[in-house]
């Protein structure tokens, strides 16, 4: 029986894969995905980074959301124990691959502009994380 944050973060992630944006519950990400929040957006072009270092952010980024999900969908898919544990552990993974990959391109004054941005990227796919119902609970 999924509980009501299985539930919750099934759809959160659903919605994200089938059209790429995200409906907010309880007005945890005002209808938007994680990384097109306002302050997110705002993080990432205040990098101001070249083409280049652009594709690679991109790639990056984009590979931070998309193991994520997959990894998510993978433990609804096994019925895998304790997931919220699980998944913060998979964010803190596939956030260390972003910050390799962003490290190599990006200069030093860039890459504080960058860990700022990650901040950011992290705090908004809290939802995902710890979705509403669960904040503040040890599981």
């Amino acid at each position: 029986m999924k509980t009501r944050w299985q539930t919750g973060l099934g759809g959160v992630l659903l919605a994200l894969m089938a059209s790429g944006s995200l409906a907010a519950e309880e007005g945890g990400l005002q209808g938007r995905p994680p990384w097109m929040q306002p302050q997110v957006v705002k993080a990432s072009v205040a990098i101001k980074m070249t083409a280049d270092q652009q594709a690679v952010f991109r790639e990056a980024v984009g590979g931070f959301l998309d193991g994520l999900t997959t990894e998510y969908v993978s433990m609804m898919k096994q019925q895998k124990d304790d997931i919220p544990r699980r998944i913060k552990q998979a964010r803190s993974r596939h956030a260390r691959k972003m910050d390799r990959k962003m490290r190599a391109v990006l200069d030093d004054r860039q890459y504080d502009r960058y860990q700022t941005y990650r901040k950011l990227l992290l705090a908004s796919t809290d939802v995902m994380v710890n979705p509403p119902g669960r904040r503040g609970r040890r599981g």
